[in-house]
This record gives C-alpha cells, sequence and structure tokens, in this order.
C-alpha cells in the first residue's frame, strides 16, 4: 500500500497530520520559502504528540542548494542535533556549482546523522538528476521527486521510468501539488512507495485532519 506523507510546519499541523491517519510527516520551517530547518523545541514537540514517523528538513537558507563552508559547518551540527532527538530521518539537498547533486555533502549528512536521509527536491532543478542517483545508490534510501517536473502528475511517466529503474535501491515519494482528485491514479500510474502531500492537506489554511482521511482513503482504493 503506497504510504501518506504530510508536510508540517507546526505543532497543531503534525497532531492533525496523524489524527487523520497519515504514515509520516516532513517537519519544517516556512514552507513559503520552501521548507527551512525548524527548530529543536519544534521538533521535540511534535515527537511527543505523535506517534508516526517524523521526518525533519535540514536547509538552512532558500537561496539556492549550494552551500558555502560556514552553512556547510551549520548544517553538519543540525544534522546531528536533531538526529539526536531520535527523528525518523532527515531530509536534504545540496548541488554543486555546476549544478549537479552534490553527492559527497549528501553523503557527510548522513554520516554526520546516522539516520536516514531523503533526497528532497533539490533532485528535480538538478542537471543529469540519474547520474546523480547512480551515484547516491547505498548513501541514502528514499527520494522526494515530482519527476522532475512542475507537478507530480506532469512527471509520472518520468517517475514510473525512476522506480522501474531505481526502485530496488529507493523508496521514491511522489511530491509537487498532489490533490485529493488525482492521488490514488498518481499511485497506481507511478508505483511510487508513497506521497507526500502539503497544501492538498489544507482546510482553512492549514492540515486539516479530515481531508487527511481522505487522501488516506483515497491511496486505500488503488
Amino acid at each position: 500500500m503506497t504510504t501518506l506523507e504530510i508536510a508540517v510546519t507546526t505543532l497543531p499541523e503534525a497532531i492533525a497530520a496523524a489524527q487523520g491517519g497519515a504514515d509520516s510527516v516532513e517537519l519544517s520551517y516556512d514552507l513559503r520559502r520552501g521548507g527551512l530547518t525548524p527548530s529543536l523545541d519544534l521538533v521535540t514537540q511534535v515527537l511527543t504528540a505523535v506517534e508516526i514517523d517524523v521526518h525533519v528538513i535540514v536547509r538552512p537558507t532558500d537561496r539556492d542548494f549550494v552551500y558555502t563552508p560556514a552553512e556547510i559547518d551549520l548544517i553538519l551540527h543540525q544534522a546531528r542535533e536533531i538526529a539526536a532527538l531520535d527523528v525518523t530521518g532527515l531530509v536534504f539537498g545540496a548541488h554543486t556549482s555546476a549544478g549537479t547533486l552534490e553527492i559527497d555533502l549528501i553523503r557527510r549528512v548522513a554520516e554526520a546523522a546516522g539516520k536516514p536521509v531523503t533526497l528532497h527536491r533539490a533532485l528535480d532543478s538538478a542537471a543529469s538528476p540519474e547520474d546523480g542517483l547512480r551515484q547516491l545508490i547505498g548513501v541514502i534510501p528514499r527520494v522526494l521527486t515530482s519527476g522532475p517536473a512542475a507537478t507530480a502528475w506532469e512527471g509520472r511517466h518520468t517517475l514510473r521510468r525512476w522506480v522501474d529503474q531505481f526502485g530496488q535501491h529507493f523508496d521514491f515519494i511522489a511530491a509537487g501539488t498532489i490533490r485529493l482528485e488525482h492521488i490514488a491514479e498518481l499511485a497506481q500510474v507511478t508505483g511510487v512507495s508513497g506521497c507526500h502531500v502539503g497544501s492538498g492537506a489544507y482546510r482553512g489554511g492549514q492540515v486539516d485532519a479530515e481531508q487527511v482521511q481522505r487522501l488516506v482513503a483515497a491511496l486505500a482504493r488503488n
């Protein structure tokens, strides 16, 4: 069965996601900026309040995915601190100055954390993403991606190809403007391990438990 992950930025949203039956949450700060590293206090609160998996973004700036030496030091420090709180895993991605995935830094983050790392949608804006995936075999277990395309639905055929090509090495999690009306078909067409939903789980400007329940039910029918 395809799992459901909800993007959350607050304690009430994480609780709503869990109450709605989500399998996991991706916790960050300020989704309008693409999701930044949340505070340790928030991570602790969420871990105390929910029993589902909690994946935490490590991303100190929304400038781009090319990091300075000082930012790399901060990233490694944050990775160790967050991992020590016993989260399920971290979510991270980085580019080289040439725009390809920064494999060495992703590996260093995984080693510093000692936890599973999800490659986030930095993959979708990277040059030569398939080459990057090949180089990450054995480094990370999980990839969050839209295909790459503007939305996961638009990228569904590439998602299917990547699942077929790399599915023995990674759990692929579809992400990118996933809505209730197409989540079941998306999961069926792509064969992804999970779907990551942000605004599609919202009602009234925040994550809504009943909307999450609808998404869970739709995936169960897949």
